[in-house]
This record gives C-alpha cells, structure tokens and sequence, in this order.
C-alpha cells in the first residue's frame, strides 16, 4: 500500500511575501513602532491559528502602535500576500491518492485561499486548516487528526513542511516527513520512495 502523502501549504504550493503585509501597515502605524512584533504576538494571545478572532489582532495593533486602518483593509492587507508554485501542484498531483493538505493557517487565510487559489487546493482530497481543528504543527494533535481521517496507522504517512520543527513533529508523531527545499529535491526524495506515479497517468 502506498504512502499517504500529506503536504504543507505556505511556502511549498503557495509562497508566503510576508513583507507584503508589513510594509502596506507600517506606514499607519506610529513612527518606530515594533509593528511585527506586536502583530505575532498578539496573534498568538489571540490564538487566530487555533481558531481565535483574527480581529482582536487589528484591535490591538489600534491600541499599541496607532494603527490606522480600518478592519476590511487590514484583512485584505494580510490576505493578498501570496504567489503560487505551479511546478509544485504539478508534483502533488503525481503522488498517490488519497493525498491531504495540513497547513497552520487562520480564518482570513483560509477563505482568501479557497475563493483565490482554487486550483491550489483542487489536488488534494481533503485540505485540513489548524483553525478549523484547534490544533496546529507541530503538536501531534494535529497529525492524529489526519490518521483519523485516512484511517491509516502514522507510519504510512509522508509529510512535507518546509520548517525543520514541523518535520520534527511528524517524526515524533511517528510518520516519515522530509523538509521541503525545492521542487527537484522532492521530486527525487519521493521518487526515492516510490511515491510518484509516471507523468501523465493521470489526477
């Protein structure tokens, strides 16, 4: 039986400009305010990657740097902040059925996703956002989560993060995991492991 192939989001099909975001706020916020730090840490307070109010996050940033921006630009501002990586879906849509999605994510990035990059998400059979569980990577409640959905034992899962602690989770979980460097690299690695089906035998 195969591997079920389990991939991240950020940074492996869709790449991440998080400077984007920080240089469309910074210039509403108090001159010299520690705008990223105050935003991740608020993020976390607020717990957006578990399920939290991702506006409690703009309500803070109002009250400790002077944010001036209303919560629809602000929302819009952390959304349009990604690019895809073509030759990466092309790569998922030859790994064996059925394949998932795991990505720590949070309500705004989620929805932006569905409507935006449809074709991001098209390849996967089930496309799990830590938001919508209450967990994240690399706790391992959030890998027993995808078990219970593909009913296979951990080590028959292989995942693919793009973060070292996130591989880590997985092996503690007890799956396979290989950290995401490039396209080619994968390739080779999955190939290695009899993962990827031939080009053009289909979706």
């Amino acid at each position: 039986m195969p591997l079920v192939c389990v991939f991240d989001l950020g940074n492996v099909l869709l790449f991440v400009h998080e400077h984007l975001f920080l240089d469309r706020v910074r210039p509403r916020c108090r001159a010299g305010a520690q705008v990223r730090e105050t935003f991740y840490r608020e993020y976390e307070r607020a717990a957006v990657d578990r399920g939290g109010d991702f506006g409690q996050v703009h309500s803070a940033l109002v009250r400790e740097v002077g944010l001036d921006m209303p919560m629809d630009e602000f929302r819009l501002a952390w959304n349009d902040i990604f690019t895809p990586n073509p030759p990466m879906i092309e790569l998922v849509r030859r790994t064996p059925r059925p394949r998932l999605l795991l990505s720590n994510t949070n309500e705004p990035h989620a929805a932006w996703i569905r409507e935006h990059y449809p074709e991001v998400l098209a390849p996967f059979d089930e496309c799990i956002f830590s938001n919508e569980i209450g967990a994240r990577k690399p706790d391992v409640a959030a890998f027993r989560h995808v078990e219970r959905i593909t009913g296979r034992p951990a080590g028959e899962h292989l995942f693919v993060d793009d973060l070292p602690r996130n591989v880590a989770g997985a092996r503690k979980a007890g799956w396979r995991a290989v950290q995401f460097v490039g396209v080619e690299d994968l390739r080779r690695r999955l190939e290695a492991l009899g993962a990827l089906r031939a080009e053009g035998s289909g979706r």
